[in-house]
């Protein structure tokens, strides 16, 4: 497994690490250190991927379609898709001409009722998620390996395309998780530190400073990743976290 996704990754800045000498790898201010817990579904996704070209066209072509698009463009992609299972499905031309707060509004009839959605802030002593090598050790599913990718800083937000996980389930597309890791980039300078076949871990260099701007935030996250809320009584919690630690840990059933 880590020779088919060395050879995928083969134009990219790449190093194999043994597991039992693992330590966890401290990012630059100039790059991303991204470490890759090789799993069979990324494998099959990068074979997909380089079925008819290789990787840096692969990702080459998608970076076109990512600087056209922006961060509500990919929102509507993502709400659009989760209520196509349901019997409020709306096509994305519906939903285009929505403000933030309304495509939210349309969003969250998908938790209609459930307390989740209360926006009030509320004290959280939820710590911040533990990214260390037990984690790393429980998602490498056969070799006691895993490859360290680093990215320049600007391009951070190309790591979706690069590697690529998604497009099952609630989990969005490549293109559009890489749409938002921009803007989060952009706006909370984040750096990108770990991958799964199902996860994303993103370390803030800035945190929201106001409860207003915490809950845009929460929603942008909940939207983007409904999981996140795992472990959070409401909205309001969850934006208490955001404006108390730097681990964003997205996960994917």
């Amino acid at each position: 497994m880590i020779e088919e996704l060395s050879h995928y990754l083969s134009e990219c800045d790449i190093e194999v690490l043994d597991l039992d000498s693992l330590t966890l790898p401290v990012p630059k201010e100039e790059e991303h250190k991204i470490l890759i817990a090789p799993g069979y579904n990324l494998v099959e996704m990068m074979e997909e991927m380089c079925e008819e070209e290789s990787l840096s066209a692969y990702v080459n072509k998608e970076l076109e379609l990512v600087h056209q698009l922006t961060l509500k463009d990919a929102l509507v992609k993502i709400v659009a898709s989760q209520l196509s299972y349901t019997d409020i499905s709306l096509e994305p031309e519906e939903l285009e001409g929505k403000s933030f707060e309304d495509l939210y509004r349309t969003y969250s009839l998908l938790w209609e009722g459930n307390e989740i959605l209360n926006e009030e802030i509320c004290e959280s002593d939820t710590e911040a998620f533990d990214w260390n090598t037990t984690w790393v050790q429980g998602k490498v599913e056969e070799d006691e390996q895993v490859i360290l990718l680093t990215l320049p800083a600007e391009a951070g937000y190309e790591a979706p395309l690069w590697v690529p996980m998604g497009g099952y389930n609630e989990c969005p597309l490549p293109e559009y998780q890489s749409v938002i890791f921009k803007h989060f980039q952009q706006k909370y300078q984040i750096k990108i530190v770990a991958v799964s076949e199902d996860t994303w871990i993103l370390q803030a260099g800035k945190r929201p400073q106001t409860h207003d701007e915490a809950l845009r935030l929460a929603k942008e996250h909940f939207i983007f990743c409904q999981y996140v809320m795992d472990g959070f009584s409401t909205l309001g919690h969850y934006a208490d976290y955001l404006m108390k630690h730097d681990i964003w840990y997205f996960w994917w059933d």
